[in-house]
């Protein structure tokens, strides 16, 4: 069994990397000092603040009611005080304005998993990061204008939890992550608003990060890839798996699939009532694109895509668009800042272009 903080330093190498290599070869870069961001109050957008600076944690969500796609985001593991608030910007197709960075809300934090409950419309995040000394078990949600926090019994401390609002059912549904020893998890976990219940414990193998998406056709969370460690060697998963409220189903694919893509995201794309996949990587990163219909999976693109490991990505339905900001260009590197946009035909990179 590998000790704890060896698997912490596990778990900080692959994620800063962005893609799988055996501990034995992997090389942990040097810290690399990142401006120190200044928090603005919340809702500044109009006034000057800082600029945005991508967090080695992003999550997106498209806000309804604003009518924006919102980009949760984290934070460098150097150069930034504990005490900072999490910083929410908002996107409207041309650029990123500062949405929050509210003081009485969470304070910075990576590997949280975050949701947009499009039924109550609030933002849900629960654990986090900042450092192995520096960890998160609480819950908060933001309703468009403030955080309110929940300390109640549930997950307890996650890193690299993934979470997917789950429509049918109404209810946001928490999969896997390091725990409180830092040992991989498998547990399923349900937030109604005001409690955690424990679903299940038994589906897809303990792993993180995976990429999950509700599957709004068919009605049914999707969980697809991840990693877990064993012993000194990490494994990469390629299944692919469907929550439908109460067990998980593997969903065994014949023809091609994808193949590991870990820290990669998956997005719900109503125009072809497919489930798209981009980033991620195992080897190597990758800058295809797969869409997912229920049946089979088919590749949209060899190459084109954003070619990174842990970008974060969500639909605009007014503009028509798939948005994916941030992410990490190669092992070792730092997140990167740039936004790009699909049409349906090719990706454009549209904002901090380099």
């Amino acid at each position: 069994m590998i000790s704890g903080s060896r698997l912490i330093l596990l778990l900080f190498v692959f994620l800063l990397a962005g893609c799988s290599a055996s501990p034995a070869s992997t090389v942990i870069p040097p810290f690399t000092e990142t401006p120190t961001i200044v928090p603005s109050p919340t809702n500044a957008a109009a006034e000057p603040g800082p600029a945005l600076v991508a967090g080695q944690w992003t999550t997106m969500f498209y806000h309804p009611v604003l009518e924006k796609v919102i980009l949760v985001n984290g934070g460098p593991d150097r150069g930034k005080p504990a005490t900072d608030p999490l910083e929410l910007w908002a996107w409207d197709g041309a650029q990123w304005s500062l949405l929050s960075a509210d003081p009485e809300g969470p304070s910075w934090r990576n590997f949280a998993g975050a949701a947009f409950d499009t039924q109550r419309n609030v933002l849900v995040l629960h654990g986090g990061l900042q450092n192995a000394a520096s960890r998160m078990d609480e819950t908060w949600e933001w309703d468009g204008q403030s955080w309110r926090r929940f300390d109640v019994p549930g997950p307890g401390f996650r890193e690299g939890a993934v979470m997917a609002y789950d429509v049918a059912r109404g209810e946001m549904v928490l999969f896997g992550g390091g725990g409180e020893d830092f040992e991989m998890l498998g547990d399923t976990w349900t937030w109604d608003g005001n409690e955690w219940t424990q679903a299940s414990t038994s589906g897809p193998s303990p792993r993180f990060p995976s990429a999950i998406a509700y599957d709004a056709a068919r009605e049914k969370v999707l969980l697809f890839s991840g990693h877990s460690v064993d012993g000194n060697e990490f494994i990469d998963y390629d299944d692919l798996w469907a929550w439908d409220g109460s067990t998980w189903s593997e969903i065994v694919v014949d023809s091609e699939k994808p193949g590991p893509h870990n820290i990669a995201q998956m997005v719900y794309y109503p125009t072809t009532k497919e489930v798209l996949l981009s980033g991620g990587g195992e080897a190597e990163f990758l800058g295809d694109l797969w869409a997912w219909n229920g049946t089979s999976w088919r590749r949209l693109l060899e190459s084109g895509a954003p070619t990174r490991s842990g970008l974060s990505a969500a639909y605009d339905p007014v503009r028509d668009r798939l948005v994916a900001f941030g992410g990490v260009e190669r092992p070792g590197g730092t997140a990167v800042s740039d936004t790009w946009e699909w049409d349906g035909q090719t990706w454009e990179c549209v904002w901090g272009c380099s």
